[in-house]
């Protein structure tokens, strides 16, 4: 069996166009994956589905790719948006790429009193998203937000939300409950930093309703593995 090779694409895809490659995807076809003409690519966007496509020319210029038959519509987004405090580069990029192929709807980068990073590279986690979708076999890529302060984006969110919280101290294991009495509303996982939420953030979560303490069992997780730990647990029981 071949291996399904995948570019997501920011353009508009349809039957019979004819695509000619960004010089980074046509490298990752001819120089990576090794396709010639005449071999299959799979194409998609978050818009308008998969379609399968043939190199119809490669050469040192460009790569030209023909759609010829569409092979899936379009997926609906993750029902999850995660949370997560500014963690270390590389365990960033461990986050990013594990969520995405878990399943969220978007990413919200925030700046806690305990991070330790400051700096977000967007374009970064953008190429992780990217190549993760294609990796993971996914047709929709999630948003990534600006980062903000902790307290100001919580205070931020629609009142109708639900806001769940990685808390190591938690007993609460009834997350189905809430979830099947408020399947209409948007739902978030919060993470917090490597040194944890702060008792200032602490007190200000408790005192907001629609922000739930979680646990996520007895060990004391890494951020990176709770947010991939929290989302999987969610989404098995809002899906």
């Amino acid at each position: 069996m071949s291996l399904k090779v995948r570019i997501y694409l920011d353009k508009k895809l349809n039957l019979d166009l004819d695509l000619i490659l960004e010089k980074e995807d046509a490298h990752y076809l001819k120089n990576v994956m090794r396709l010639r003409e005449g071999d299959n690519v799979f194409l998609f966007n978050s818009k308008d589905g998969e379609f399968k496509g043939e190199i119809i020319s490669s050469d040192k210029k460009n790569t030209k790719v023909k759609l010829i038959s569409k092979i899936d519509n379009i997926n609906k987004p993750g029902k999850i948006s995660l949370i997560f405090s500014l963690i270390k580069s590389s365990k960033l990029d461990y986050l990013i790429q594990k969520c995405t192929e878990v399943g969220v709807k978007s990413f919200v980068p925030v700046i806690s009193e305990k991070s330790v990073a400051k700096n977000f590279n967007i374009k970064r986690a953008e190429k992780i998203i990217k190549e993760s979708c294609e990796q993971s076999n996914q047709l929709f890529l999630p948003a990534i937000l600006d980062v903000e302060k902790l307290e100001k984006k919580i205070k931020s969110l629609d009142k109708n939300s639900i806001v769940f919280f990685a808390d190591i101290n938690s007993s609460n294991k009834k997350i189905d409950d809430v979830i099947m009495s408020n399947k209409s509303r948007e739902f978030y996982l919060l993470v917090g930093p490597e040194g944890d939420f702060s008792l200032k953030e602490r007190d200000l979560l408790k005192s907001m309703n629609n922000c739930i303490p979680i646990s996520l069992g007895q060990n004391i997780l890494r951020s990176e593995t709770a947010a991939v730990v929290g989302l999987t647990i969610l989404n098995s029981q809002i899906n």
